[in-house]
């Protein structure tokens, strides 16, 4: 069933607030784009406080009137006007009456221009400027209402967005831990195996050098998210085994940093440099940016770990990017 938007009553029932949120939008969009269904918007809430005003509002419209319109400040001094204009219209037309009742009732407009061709020249401008700027405001009220609501959804879709993409990221970061810790596993059964004793120890060496390769360098692995500040009771924690050669750091970074290049320096708490790295590049890997690093394994003691990121700019310096921390233990 089509909706005539046009319709007086429809846009009545849209300013009493009895409409559903999608006819809403869509009245809210159309007087956005046409000034002339604008001007009909606000002639229509001009009879609506015109009915207000002379009480000829059922109850419950009465009720809704009230909670939408003298809700706004501006709406307020509407209302109050109309209420003086009304007494005024009624104070000028008393004589009147009393000596001819006419045939038939006058609308509002009509009382209104009855209204100012009574008044001074003085009198009659300052109260059409007030109508006049009574109006614009209405008008620039409801413009303003729009583009609020349409920024309003943009941030949230924005909103939406970012958490997609941190939850996509948390998750490669999960599937990368526990493919570390299962290649950390093997590792660690193979070199757990008890060699063979042979009938000589010359003997056993040289099988073992034939048949048995020398064992894989250990590697600990970290994955480090953009957002843990410094006071962060549970910091990410990198186990180093005793037989560790390297330190592979995964570096997550916010999609919105367009760096092309990132320099790395890791230190202490306390301020000491202990590793650094320039001309750094990342890496899109499913929709995520992320910077690899590695490190030799000795030049981490146990304890806390600052990682400063910076974004090398098109000139010679640098601007920071972010700082990751995390804690180094011992197995």
């Amino acid at each position: 069933m089509t909706i005539d938007f046009n319709n007086e009553t429809l846009i009545a029932r849209y300013l009493l607030g009895e409409l559903s949120e999608e006819q809403q939008i869509e009245i809210e969009d159309r007087a956005f784009a046409d000034k002339e269904y604008l001007a009909t918007i606000t002639a229509v809430e001009n009879d609506l406080i015109d009915e207000y005003v002379r009480h000829d509002l059922s109850a419950t419209d009465r009720s809704r009137f009230e909670e939408r319109f003298l809700a706004s400040a501006e709406r307020r001094k509407r209302v109050e006007f109309a209420k003086a204009l009304a007494r005024v219209q009624s104070e000028v037309t008393a004589p009147a009456k009393s000596i001819v009742q006419p045939a038939t009732s006058w609308s509002w407009r009509d009382s209104f221009y009855a209204f100012l061709n009574g008044l001074n020249p003085a009198a009659r401008f300052a109260t059409v400027a007030a109508m006049l700027l009574l109006i614009v405001g209405a008008a620039w009220l409801v413009t303003e209402t729009l583009r609020l609501r349409r920024q309003l959804t943009q941030l949230q879709a924005a909103d939406q967005s970012r958490q997609n993409q941190k939850k996509a990221l948390e998750q490669q970061i999960d599937q990368e831990r526990k493919r570390n810790e299962e290649l950390n596993a093997r590792l660690n059964q193979e070199q757990q195996q008890p060699k063979q004793n042979d009938e000589s120890p010359r003997q056993s060496n040289e099988t073992a050098d034939v048949t048995n390769p020398p064992p894989r360098p250990v590697i600990a692995s970290l994955t480090l998210l953009p957002g843990l500040s410094r006071g962060e009771a549970q910091k990410p924690n990198l186990v180093l085994p005793d037989n560790a050669k390297s330190v592979r750091l995964q570096v997550g970074i916010d999609p919105e940093e367009q760096f092309k290049t990132f320099a790395v320096e890791v230190r202490t708490l306390a301020g000491r440099q202990v590793w650094t790295r320039d001309n750094l590049s990342a890496r899109n890997r499913r929709g995520i940016r992320a910077i690899g690093l590695t490190l030799p394994a000795t030049a981490l003691k146990p304890g806390d770990y600052e990682l400063r990121l910076r974004g090398n700019t098109e000139g010679s310096g640098t601007e920071d990017v972010g700082f990751y921390y995390f804690t180094v233990k011992k197995e």
